[in-house]
């Protein structure tokens, strides 16, 4: 679910006419990200109405899957560095338009990699940007990526490793859940609670998105088993509303990966809840 977010915001993007030219994406599976960054590079440059199973006379698909489409180069480490000499030579091979694709597309794997002198060759895409080209800084710690490099990214978050339950989960997030819950059940002053508790409580988007993924998950667990932590909003209502709750939580992950504001986010998510108090 994490995984898919930030490709359905940037084909939103692209469907709008709005998509960036650059994309930070800090992930926690290099690998698997690629392999999101590959299947959405696929359907920004689909000719046709993209599907997984192709089969149109259109031989994309099969060029990206083979490491044969001439607009699109990947760029990783050497011997643990990015060096300037695989920037420039990417610089030298999208001089010129794309030919069997809408873009030249670039992916940086491991773009904390990138030393001085490569970062500071790539920025002369990224200060000059075309329209024809389009690329991906993939790193799991952007904090290690060029400053420079960052402001001029659009940038995402993508998890992969949270889990299917509970055992992933960092207990400090559960408590914080169990609190949070428990402090807008039934609360005519849950608003206020957003704004004198909540508000600013996470610094980052992220950590956000953590909590509620931790939320799913407790909630989730609590639907399917007989947890003996279960708090009183899970006791008391029906299963029905507790698998709205599950599907509303769901519903705010989406709006956090979509950067909407989060004062925004806790108010909706709390102006819903209500619906589902018996």
């Amino acid at each position: 679910m994490v995984s898919t977010s930030f490709k359905n915001e940037v084909l939103k993007k692209y469907h709008e006419g709005k998509l960036a030219h650059a994309f930070l994406i800090e992930t926690d599976d290099i690998d698997r990200c690629y392999k999101d960054v590959l299947d959405l590079i696929k359907q920004i440059n689909c000719p046709f109405e993209y599907v997984e199973e192709c089969d149109k006379d259109c031989n994309l698909c099969n060029l990206i899957d083979n490491d044969n489409l001439p607009s699109l180069v990947t760029i990783e480490p050497d011997k643990q560095v990015i060096k300037r000499d695989s920037i420039s030579e990417l610089m030298d091979k999208f001089s010129t338009m794309p030919v069997f694709s809408k873009y030249n597309s670039y992916i940086i794997k491991e773009a904390h990699r990138l030393n001085s002198e490569s970062a500071n060759t790539i920025l002369k895409f990224l200060e000059e940007p075309e329209d024809n080209i389009i690329g991906f800084f993939i790193t799991n710690n952007k904090e290690n990526v060029l400053a420079t490099i960052r402001s001029r990214c659009q940038i995402f978050y993508c998890k992969y490793d949270l889990g299917n339950n509970l055992s992933n989960i960092d207990e400090n997030y559960l408590i914080d859940v169990k609190l949070y819950l428990n402090s807008i059940y039934k609360n005519k002053d849950d608003l206020l609670y957003n704004k004198t508790r909540m508000s600013g409580y996470y610094k980052e988007r992220e950590e956000w998105e953590i909590f509620f993924y931790t939320m799913f998950y407790y909630l989730k667990d609590c639907y399917m088993s007989l947890r003996t932590d279960k708090i009183d909003l899970v006791k008391e209502i029906s299963r029905d509303n507790l698998l709205k709750i599950i599907l509303l939580v769901e519903t705010i992950i989406k709006y956090i990966d979509a950067n909407t504001n989060m004062d925004m986010i806790l108010d909706k998510f709390v102006i819903e809840m209500r619906k589902y108090y018996e």
